[in-house]
Formats: structure tokens, C-alpha cells, sequence
């Protein structure tokens, strides 16, 4: 793939792939970052539990890791990522499925995805997953060694932690690129109607609220918040009130990535990214509303739901719209997370539960405890990444 030089505020030049976006490369980057702090807290906030039931699938519960030390902040700041973070992850993946398809086959799109993306799935699952999830077993009581553990794990069906969303944007992958096949006419059209989004966004906001409503409110009032299942076994487990918002997001994206990134509603030049600033202060506005206007109770707290809808859409727009309408400057540390991503994605899990082990129970502020976690866990994922990507034939993949 042919490169171009970007020139860097540290003075030094940055190789970028021509067909790649800097906005975006930095959006998904800004967004797995979010997810290594999103796991660093959750053994801080005030509701997590550790529960230690033998008959547990390994774990059911907010985090396997639980420390004594709570902040009522990482609640707010916990559910405010919760909210919206993978579901803009989905959007943004499927936004470069259609070039991807134009460029390879459907055919070897597919084989592309299971190389990318199934192979990682399976080593991480069943290699490094356990890892991670040992330190929680040791604090059950039940330990008879890391073997014993694995043999458990495995008889059970391994659990499959963060990298559910994996296997759940392969199977999606494989299922929009076979659906698109008697479509493929279709498509330039609904390209063409995806462009006039470019100066619409309040009406796209409309849409996809309305839309993402149907799709989220009805699976929450009949499963409930919390509840995963397996798609036939474990460990391809999903959320299930969330699995048709994360469908939507994703064909949504697929959809806005047909005439380009700058033909439609992320257009730089478009209403969107002109009115970034406006479209974050909405973002947080819609957090706040939906966080303090249910505890007035009454009514409010039956439309509970609707905020939860108005919240994710308002951030998922604000976010694109701050990464498309602000500018954005290559910086070498920047792209060296980037080009890591993917990696620190599905080894990080590690880091954040022994790290979390290592400093439980002590007598530190939650928030310390934090911070440790996270940038003690973004650094050695980063040196793990860096490693990987130095092997010729993982790099390729990874």
C-alpha cells in the first residue's frame, strides 16, 4: 500500500496510508482507549460485585476483579462510555465495508475477516482470556492451580470477556456482505440518499433516535439490561437488549460509507462537522438529562429508556462530529497507538485484572487505583502490540 509523509508538530513525519483517514484511525484509537479505561474502573465503582457461586459460568458479575476502594465518580464516568462507546465502535467498522468489498469480492472479503478477525478471536479466547480470568479465580477459594482452572474453564465454555465484540462484528461482517449481493444495483442509490444526510443532521439525529429506540427498547423490556446469551454455545455470547442497536449502527455505517467519508453526514465540509462543538455540548446535555431528570421520579422515570436512546445517539454524533470538524494534527505517538489498536483491544483484559489484583484491598484512593490501572495496562498493551506487529505474518494479520 503506498504511503504519504504527514508532517507532525514534534517535527517529525508520520507515514499514513493514502486510503486511510487520520480523523478516524484517531477516532477508533480515542475509542479503545476508552474501553482500557472502561474495565480499569469498573473494579472501583460503587454497584460492582464479585460473586463466587461454583455454579457461575466463570463469571457473572460486574468485574471479576472487586476492590474495597469505591468512587461515586467512575459510576457517572463508567456509564457515560457504557452508553455509546460500542456502538460507534460498530458504526465505524462498518463504515469501510463497502470500499473493502468494491476492492476484494465478497469472496475474499470473507476470507479476509476470518483471517483479521476469526483467528484472533479463537487465540485470544482460549489463550489469553483464561490468563486474565485466573486472577479472578484465585480469589474465590476454589483455586487448585491455573491447569485445573483452564480444564474448568474449558468444560464450561470458555468465557469470552471483551473480545465478544470480535466474533460479533465477523458474524456481522459475513452476514451483510451475502446480503448485498442481489442488492449490489441498489447500492449507488442509497448512496446517493446517504449524500443529502451531509447538510441534514439534525434529521439524521431524528432518524436514528426513532430508529434505534425500535430497536433497543423493545429487547430491554424482555431480557432485561444484563443479560447475555450464546449464539448456539459459549463462547459467542452477546448482550441481548444491545445486539439490534449494534446491527443497526453497523448497517448504518456500512450505509454512510458508500459515497465516501466526506460525500455524506461525517463530510468535513458538511453541517456536522461545521457545528462539532454544538454537537458535543448535546452530547454531554443528553448524558446529564438522562442520569439526574429519571431521579425526579414520577413519570420521568418510566421514559428512563428513552433518555438511555437520546444519550447514545447525541454521543455517537458528537463524537464523529468532534473528530471530523475539529483539526487534527498527526503526532507520531498517536500513530503508533493506531497502528496497536487492534492488539491492545484483545490483550488488555490481562493487564487490567492482575493489575487490579495487584493493588486490591490496599489502602489507596479509588481514584489512584485507577489511574494506575489504566496507564500502567495502556503501556504494557502498547509493548505487546509492539512485539506482535514485529512478527512478518502476525502483522499481516493484525
Amino acid at each position: 500500500m503506498s504511503t504519504t509523509a504527514i508532517s507532525s508538530r514534534e517535527g517529525e513525519e508520520v507515514r499514513q496510508p493514502r486510503s486511510r483517514d487520520l480523523s478516524m484511525d484517531y477516532l477508533r484509537t480515542t475509542l479503545t482507549l476508552m474501553v482500557l479505561g472502561h474495565h480499569s474502573s469498573l473494579a472501583y465503582t460503587t454497584f460492582a460485585h464479585f460473586s463466587v457461586d461454583k455454579t457461575t459460568h466463570a463469571i457473572q458479575m460486574t468485574a471479576p476483579v472487586v476492590d474495597v476502594s469505591r468512587w461515586a465518580f467512575f459510576d457517572y464516568a463508567e456509564n457515560f462510555n457504557d452508553v455509546f462507546f460500542m456502538v460507534l465502535m460498530f458504526f465505524v467498522s462498518g463504515l469501510f465495508v463497502y470500499p473493502a468489498l468494491k476492492r476484494h469480492g465478497t469472496l475474499e472479503f470473507i476470507r479476509d475477516r476470518f483471517l483479521r478477525l476469526g483467528v484472533p478471536f479463537a487465540v485470544t479466547v482460549t489463550l489469553v482470556m483464561p490468563v486474565a480470568y485466573y486472577a479472578m479465580w484465585q480469589l474465590t477459594g476454589m483455586d487448585t492451580g491455573y491447569w485445573n482452572f483452564y480444564k474448568i474453564l474449558a468444560a464450561r465454555g470458555f468465557a469470552v470477556g471483551p473480545p465478544w465484540f470480535v466474533w460479533l462484528l465477523l458474524f456481522f461482517d459475513v452476514i451483510l456482505a451475502l446480503a448485498v449481493l442481489p442488492a449490489r444495483r441498489w447500492l449507488p442509490g442509497m448512496g446517493r440518499w446517504m449524500e443529502k444526510l451531509r447538510d441534514h443532521p439534525a434529521a439524521a439525529f431524528a432518524a436514528l433516535f426513532f430508529l434505534s429506540a425500535c430497536a433497543y427498547i423493545p429487547l430491554l423490556a424482555r431480557f432485561g439490561f444484563g443479560t447475555w446469551v450464546n449464539l448456539v454455545t459459549s463462547p459467542f455470547s452477546f448482550q441481548v437488549s444491545r445486539v439490534a442497536l449494534y446491527a443497526l449502527w453497523f448497517v448504518l455505517g456500512f450505509a454512510v460509507g458508500i459515497p465516501g467519508l466526506d460525500a455524506g453526514l461525517p463530510a468535513r465540509g458538511g453541517a456536522l462537522a461545521r457545528r462539532w462543538k454544538l454537537w458535543l455540548l448535546v452530547c454531554f446535555a443528553a448524558y446529564n438529562a438522562l442520569i439526574f431528570v429519571p431521579k425526579l421520579g414520577g413519570d420521568w422515570a418510566h421514559v428512563q429508556p428513552l433518555f438511555w436512546v437520546a444519550s447514545c445517539v447525541a454521543s455517537c454524533f458528537g463524537f464523529l462530529a468532534m473528530f471530523r470538524g475539529m483539526e487534527i494534527h498527526a503526532r507520531a505517538w498517536m500513530h503508533s497507538l493506531s497502528r496497536s489498536a487492534y492488539v491492545m483491544y484483545l490483550v488488555h483484559y490481562v493487564y487490567v485484572l492482575w493489575l487490579q489484583r495487584l493493588v486490591l484491598n490496599r489502602p489507596i484512593h479509588a481514584s489512584l487505583k485507577f489511574l494506575f490501572v489504566f496507564l500502567a495496562t495502556v503501556l504494557l498493551s502498547w509493548l505487546t502490540a509492539q512485539m506482535l506487529l514485529r512478527i512478518p505474518k502476525l502483522k499481516t494479520i493484525l
